[in-house]
Order: C-alpha cells, then sequence, then structure tokens
C-alpha cells in the first residue's frame, strides 16, 4: 500500500478505506488540464466511480506560512474556482474528505456513501 506519490497522511489513510471497502487501487496525483496550460493535481482518482477525492486539512486555511499573502477568503474562492473547473472539464464528482471522516470504517463507507461513492467489489478485511 505504500507510494511515495501520496502527499499527506491521509491520503494514505484514505486509500487504504477505499481498499478496505473493496474498491479497486486508485489512481494518485491524477493531472488535469489547467486554464493558461498549467496543471490540478487530484490527491486520489477512483476511476471506476468518476469521482476525485480531496484530502483537506484545516492548515491551509489556518496556517498564514502556506497561505503565503492570501486571506481564507481568497484561498477559499481560489478552491470553488479550481473545483468548478475540474468538475466542468472532467465531468467527474468531486468528494472532499478530512480525518473524521477517515477516522473508522463505517465512518469512510458512510461519507463515500454519502456521495453516491459505492464499491464495484465485496469488502476486505
Amino acid at each position: 500500500m505504500a507510494d511515495g506519490r501520496a502527499q499527506l497522511p491521509l491520503e494514505s489513510v484514505t486509500r487504504y478505506r477505499l481498499h478496505q471497502l473493496g474498491f479497486a487501487t486508485p489512481t494518485l496525483q491524477m493531472p488535469i488540464s489547467a486554464p493558461g496550460g498549467g496543471r490540478f493535481w487530484m490527491d486520489i482518482a477512483v476511476e471506476e466511480a468518476r469521482t476525485f477525492i480531496e484530502c483537506d486539512g484545516l492548515s491551509k486555511y489556518r496556517d498564514a506560512g502556506l497561505r503565503g499573502d492570501r486571506s481564507v477568503e481568497d484561498v477559499v474562492l481560489d478552491e470553488k474556482s479550481r473545483e468548478d473547473w475540474i468538475r466542468g472539464v472532467t465531468g467527474w464528482r468531486v468528494v472532499r474528505v478530512d480525518s473524521s471522516d477517515m477516522r473508522t470504517l463505517e465512518s469512510a463507507e458512510a461519507r463515500f456513501r454519502a456521495f453516491g461513492l459505492h464499491p464495484l467489489r465485496p469488502a476486505r478485511s
């Protein structure tokens, strides 16, 4: 299950929960063409369900060092614009998870099912 492309522990935990729930191995850090020729990188892509999972921590909002000269409002608006673009050009859904969603197998399953994300195979232990 180890994969150097996982940027945060939450990404690894989320992949493990997907595995436990019977999903195929997801793609990590999937590139999406951005306006102006750049790239957006999606944390996790569940290709069988045409769904991206973004693993969110609060530090990108609360830590001024991570925000740079941007306000929390600017960070949220930039994130919204990015997500709108990604959904629009791919037709895929975006599900955001945080550590509380992945704390237990039951909470992960509830979060995924709430967004219509259902495994194609039986769950694994």
